[in-house]
């Protein structure tokens, strides 16, 4: 090997080291230019919590997330205490405020006068009090719940009978005066006396414009019905 080959080899190595520290010193450098990033506004201030930030031009307007738990935070000016992020039909994503959990339709009514039940004939209860009728949709007049919306109900219904002999007591949801597919909502043998309460409670799907009522059948004697009581709620759609 001759002397020049030995200087030039020694250059390479030069060269080489030189390059190797240049790529490192890149690498180092870009690692850590790019643990954080800023879009818009101010792109050169990012908080020192945050990999990623997305600023407006208006104060306090961004879209950043947290380096250590990689939770986002969308902060536009409509944010709030236990609001939900939701779209118009454009997909523009706004903080709202949800709407208070409230049944569409309530309803409790009672009768607190003795009604005569016919034997073996199925008879509508005639109810005779509100105490609450959330959207008017209960009719005293014919003792029928007509639904605003299709949906489902949660029905809750009882009573006392005012009869003395033993009896058999069934009990109906009628839907558009028709036996609304339920069955019996009870069928139970009753002893000798008055003042024997039964109550039940059932879950019904209901169309808009459907009537709902509630209707006895003594099965054995004529019986009466001293009190009674029929609750409404719609639950979902």
């Amino acid at each position: 090997m001759y002397l020049n080959d030995i200087s030039l080899t020694t250059k390479v190595k030069q060269s080489i080291s030189v390059f190797t520290l240049i790529i490192t010193a890149t690498f180092v450098f870009t690692s850590s230019a790019f643990a954080q990033v800023k879009i818009g506004t101010n792109p050169t201030t990012i908080n020192a919590a945050n990999n990623l930030e997305v600023e407006a031009s208006t104060a306090g307007r961004k879209t950043s997330i947290d380096k250590t738990t990689g939770k986002v935070t969308i902060a536009d000016g409509s944010e709030g205490t236990a609001k939900i992020l939701t779209s118009n039909a454009t997909g523009l994503a706004t903080w709202t405020t949800p709407a208070a959990q409230d049944a569409e339709v309530m309803f409790s009514g009672r009768l607190n006068v003795n009604q005569i039940l016919p034997v073996a004939t199925i008879t509508k209860i005639n109810f005779n009090l509100e105490f609450f009728d959330k959207g008017n949709n209960f009719d005293l007049t014919t003792d029928q719940l007509t639904a605003p919306t299709s949906g489902y109900y949660t029905i809750n219904c009882g009573f006392t009978r005012s009869g003395t002999q033993q009896n058999s007591i069934a009990a109906f949801l009628y839907v558009n005066n028709v036996e609304g597919g339920e069955g019996n909502l009870w069928d139970d043998f009753i002893g000798a006396g008055n003042g024997y309460t039964i109550s039940t409670t059932r879950l019904i799907h209901l169309n808009v414009g459907d009537v709902l009522d509630l209707r006895l059948r003594p099965n054995f004697v004529a019986d009466g019905v001293g009190s009674a009581f029929f609750q409404i709620a719609k639950v979902s759609n």
